[in-house]
């Protein structure tokens, strides 16, 4: 009975043995071989960039795994930027992501970022960025559109500064315009180097108007020899015009052989100050008339315009005209309205 139980004791030993040494000698799991991205700068700032300028910057792309790292796609996060870049850095090399940033496609202080996908398993994506803040060649302070609002005879003037941002002795050679007949202008150097005054005037003869204009200031400035400021004219009459344009909105055009029909609108022009008379009306587009009603003989007038819609032919049909009043006022002698209809 001992022999028995000895020997269940010594084979339930060696069966254990064999399963641990059989455990022993199994091979480890392998890892599969994967690249891994290493971007330590992930953003740039360009500082202050002129408009006129492309900028570029390299972001380095470490690969610190043991394949080959391939960049599939860089994509910006709008149209300013344009990227190239590497596609495959084998293990353990670097490449770079080449930045393209055009100066004229921001604004201000701005900041424009781009995806990076990778076939890395453990992190695929990786968001690059810059920034910095935009600067034009000249400051022009105030900035903008120069506004030339006034009456007829007033006197209107706009003053403004012109320096420049780049490090050059710089120079305004001169100043141009193509509304010579409608606005002057006189530049005035001030004290300090490389600044300048300009003024810009209306002329008081000007009939009642509204126009649009451009001055070109002519400088020493390779980069920009040559920038423009808009500059916006109106000539303010004692008769005023309400509403301003006459707008029939959608109306239903003729269909088949015949015209739409007719629909009317009208303006009332009034004058503050003395006496006027309206002479005539024309209008550009033979589908519009007009006749002249008065609500005070001299003082105020009712225009009625009447529009016959023409046969359908587009299915966004448009009908436009410019009306033209004639009146007996010296100053005003001509008041223009926009007048427009479109198929509903």
């Amino acid at each position: 009975m001992h022999n028995r139980n000895h020997s269940r004791l010594t084979m339930i030993t060696l069966v254990l043995a064999a399963s641990v040494a059989a455990g022993l000698a199994a091979p480890a799991a392998v890892r599969a071989a994967a690249p891994k991205m290493d971007i330590p700068e992930t953003r740039h700032d360009f500082g202050r960039v002129f408009e006129r300028k492309q900028y570029i910057h390299d972001f380095i792309v470490y690969n610190r795994g043991d394949a080959d790292l391939i960049i599939n796609n860089v994509r910006p996060g709008c149209g300013c930027t344009v990227t190239n870049f590497d596609k495959l850095i084998p293990a353990g090399k670097q490449g770079k992501i080449e930045f393209v940033l055009d100066g004229e496609k921001v604004h201000d202080q701005f900041s424009k970022t781009a995806t990076v996908s990778t076939n890395d398993p453990v992190h695929p994506t990786m968001t690059i960025a810059v920034s910095g803040e935009e600067i034009p060649y000249l400051n022009i302070e105030p900035e903008g559109t120069v506004y030339l609002h006034g009456r007829y005879g007033e006197h209107v003037e706009r003053k403004m500064e012109i320096s420049s941002n780049e490090n050059i002795d710089f120079k305004v050679v001169r100043v141009s315009s193509n509304i010579d007949d409608k606005i002057t202008y006189k530049l005035d150097p001030l004290a300090e180097a490389g600044h300048y005054e300009l003024s810009v005037y209306k002329n008081p003869k000007l009939p009642t108007l509204i126009t649009y204009g451009t001055l070109y200031l002519h400088t020493n400035s390779k980069e920009a020899p040559t920038s423009e400021i808009q500059v916006h004219v109106i000539t303010k009459g004692n008769i005023t015009v309400s509403p301003a344009a006459v707008n029939f909105g959608p109306v239903k055009f003729g269909e088949g052989a015949g015209s739409g029909q007719a629909v009317t609108r009208g303006v009332i022009l009034s004058k503050s100050t003395g006496d006027f008379n309206i002479k005539e009306i024309t209008l550009s587009n033979p589908n519009f008339t007009a006749i002249v009603e008065p609500v005070a003989e001299g003082k105020q007038y009712r225009v009625q315009v009447t529009f016959t819609p023409p046969l359908k032919k587009l299915a966004q049909q448009n009908e436009t005209a410019e009306m033209i009043i004639h009146t007996t006022d010296a100053e005003e002698p001509a008041i223009r309205v926009a007048v427009a209809a479109r198929a509903m």
